[in-house]
């Protein structure tokens, strides 16, 4: 049973053919709430009772779809837009002496648990269990007060729910027109591309500095022109107070981190723990910077990989330095674990962190596909291989695997810790595995050559240089962690194994 059904399970009694029909429930609705309500639900869950010797769920399906319910299992059987009419039906039934017993229901709307109406039916006499529950049923629903799904109903209960907020009318075609006079001015959208948005200064009067505006909305909920955040500028550029409208309508406040110039990103915490805020730019476009690390781009977001079953992940110190909080999501994972520094080695750029609940790594890597290896046998012109999270908040969470080969086994200025590789890495890369032909990890992708930079320097385009710290040093690091030993291989190399045990981190 779902947190949603779960929250109006309520206790319950039930009877038989001699019905006694309670005080009207709807009394006890909220200010401004009233009985007819329960017509905005066009889909009905009805919740399976705890204890139902009689069939009173089943019963009640019946009764709901002859009452002109679309009867469905869960609100995920509908599409989103349609969810808001969804209402959820829970109960369950007791005995309350020999030959009597009663049954509470409750409706309350799936998305917002908010209580739509309930009804109790009480009896006496314990023959016809058909008739008892054909007859126990429609006692049910005539208390419910439904007579048919109303969208002028829903549309009531929308605008006491979720009241309208203000607009600002303004297009996607009115931003475009001119050139954006503050940093986070412009266009952008959610990773899934839900809604889109236009920040602009904030209207004459407002406390705000700039205003996230509704162009698009694949939300119900949502209008186009309706503002969704108030942004507030600071002492630091690249930094921003918010106050932001959660998906239900309700304020919340984060601080907002412009990330070279393409992504505004927040942490707000909510009851069911905390909501990564992302949003991408859209318009203008950015330009790229120079010569970096790997994963400078997307800030703080990279690559680690799977050293023990205890939880140790390897990845570069550049990825996770200075950070208050590391999280860890490896594929398949809903969401994240946080994560603690266990080792660094600065001069190296390498780090080894270690998830904080190691319980959730039950069901990553159960077979690790790889081993960390000397590099000191590695050939020029080897193949190698890497798997990571190149520019994941535009390219998505799943890893992303690349292939090339040993280009010089020294890297920059010929600094004979690194190699230089041609796989193609990208920003959010940096951590990422290097795998030599057989499966080895023999290096640990630290950084790339910026094309633009070189060319200001050389007057010639490079193409594909890119560099990884070897495997040895990484291996010193590791042997420095008292009663650690790093897991060995127990299955074959292949890309798609070795993928369950690399995961994106973030680190803020």
């Amino acid at each position: 049973m779902s947190s949603v059904f779960k929250s109006v399970a309520c206790a319950v009694l039930f009877c038989a053919v001699g019905f006694a029909q309670s005080n009207d429930p709807r009394e006890n609705l909220k200010p401004g709430q009233t009985a007819s309500e329960i017509n905005s639900c066009k889909y009905l869950v009805v919740v399976d009772f705890t204890s139902d010797p009689l069939g009173i769920a089943k019963e009640l399906r019946v009764q709901a779809r002859s009452q002109g319910f679309t009867v469905i299992s869960t609100p995920d059987d509908v599409v989103p837009s349609e969810r808001p009419k969804t209402c959820v039906l829970a109960g369950s039934w007791a005995q309350t002496w020999v030959s009597g017993g009663g049954v509470t229901v409750q409706v309350r709307g799936a998305l917002d648990n908010d209580l739509i109406g309930d009804a109790t039916v009480a009896g006496t006499n314990w023959w016809g269990v058909r008739r008892m529950l054909r007859k126990g049923g429609e006692k049910l629903y005539h208390q419910l007060g439904y007579t048919g799904y109303s969208e002028a109903v829903f549309q009531a209960r929308m605008q006491r729910l979720y009241p309208p907020r203000p607009k600002l009318a303004i297009s996607e075609a009115q931003i475009t027109s001119s050139e954006p006079q503050g940093l986070p001015e412009g266009i952008w959208s959610d990773p899934q591309n839900t809604y889109r948005l236009g920040i602009v200064k904030a209207p004459h009067g407002s406390t705000a500095d700039y205003v996230a505006v509704i162009l698009q909305s694949g939300s119900p909920l949502w209008q186009p022109n309706e503002i969704r955040g108030e942004i507030r500028s600071t002492a630091s550029p690249d930094v921003f107070t918010c106050t932001w409208f959660m998906a239900n309508k309700k304020p919340a406040g984060t601080t907002l981190s412009l990330e070279h110039d393409v992504v505004l990103r927040g942490s707000i915490s909510t009851a069911n723990g905390p909501f990564e805020l992302v949003l991408l730019r859209v318009w203008p476009k950015v330009t790229d910077q120079a010569l970096t690390s790997a994963s400078e781009h997307a800030s703080k977001s990279g690559t680690g990989f799977l050293l023990t079953h205890s939880g140790l992940v390897a990845t570069n110190w550049h990825v996770v330095s200075d950070a208050k909080r590391i999280t860890v999501a490896f594929p398949g994972w809903k969401d994240s674990a946080s994560a603690d520094l266990v080792v660094k080695d600065v001069a190296n750029d390498l780090a080894i962190i270690r998830v904080s609940d190691s319980a959730k790594l039950a069901d990553v890597c159960r077979e690790l596909p790889f081993e960390l290896m000397t590099a000191k046998d590695v050939a020029l012109g080897q193949t190698v291989s890497t798997i990571g999270y190149p520019l994941s908040p535009l390219l998505g969470s799943n890893p992303k695997f690349s292939e090339g080969v040993i280009s010089s086994k020294s890297g920059l200025q010929d600094d004979l810790r690194w190699f230089q590789i041609s796989a193609a890495i990208q920003p959010g890369s940096s951590g990422s595995p290097l795998f030599d032909d057989r499966g080895n990890v023999v290096g640990i992708v630290v950084a790339s050559l910026d094309a633009a930079k070189a060319f200001q320097l050389t007057n010639a385009i490079p193409q594909n240089v890119n560099w990884a710290i070897k495997s040895d040093y990484l291996l010193n690091l590791a042997g420095m962690i008292p009663n650690e030993t790093l897991s060995s291989r127990t299955t074959t190399f292949a890309p798609e194994k070795a993928a369950a045990c690399v995961a994106l981190l973030t680190a803020w």
